[in-house]
């Protein structure tokens, strides 16, 4: 699927999941950070799964395709479709970067690119604040004024997972949204493995 056609179908897919009223603040976020949405991977080594461009776009249409498919199997509550959905189409909208530098830029060493197979790296730290991914995506929403609810909120933070230290308080507590999106990305990562 060209960048293009994918780009409006993630997009429409997201809009979709607000209330009339709150799609003024999505669209204003599209409108700004949708070039460096389409063209930002999903990682910075060839091994993981999205590394080219459009990766974190395609990834983030997969992730949701695949928590709707576990929804269904597990018979969860159905209105956790629209949040699950909205969710696996945002949770690494961070990796884009902030309001003016990208998280990933092209990696401009051979050596890197030849015998470690990173085809990006990471942004130095004078041009990009550092922060998780997952906060990132957070400061981002908060800024476009984009309104999420907490279990929202809980599933962007623990969406990489329990092994990192600050969402480690959360195990076997946190929201099934949560559980959902780690479970799909889970499985599409090694489907693209």
């Amino acid at each position: 699927m060209e960048l293009e056609e994918l780009w409006e179908r993630y997009s429409d897919l997201l809009l979709s999941t607000f209330q009339d009223g709150e799609q003024t603040n999505v669209k204003f976020m599209l409108d700004e950070l949708g070039e460096r949405i389409i063209i930002t991977p999903a990682g910075r080594l060839i091994r993981e799964a999205g590394c080219e461009p459009g990766g974190m776009l395609r990834l983030s249409m997969q992730v949701a395709s695949q928590a709707v498919k576990l929804l269904e199997a597990y018979d969860m509550q159905p209105e956790l479709k629209r949040s699950v959905v909205k969710i696996a189409l945002l949770h690494d909208l961070g990796k884009v970067g902030d309001l003016k530098h990208d998280h990933f830029i092209p990696q401009d060493s051979d050596w890197h690119r030849d015998k470690l197979g990173a085809h990006y790296k990471f942004n130095d730290a004078e041009s990009l604040q550092k922060m998780t991914v997952a906060h990132r995506t957070l400061y981002l929403l908060q800024h476009y004024g984009i309104t999420i609810t907490q279990n929202e909120w809980l599933a962007i933070q623990l969406a990489p997972g329990f092994h990192f230290e600050e969402n480690r308080w959360y195990v076997h507590d946190e929201p099934s949204l949560a559980r959902v999106i780690q479970h799909a990305k889970y499985a599409v990562s090694r489907r693209e493995a």
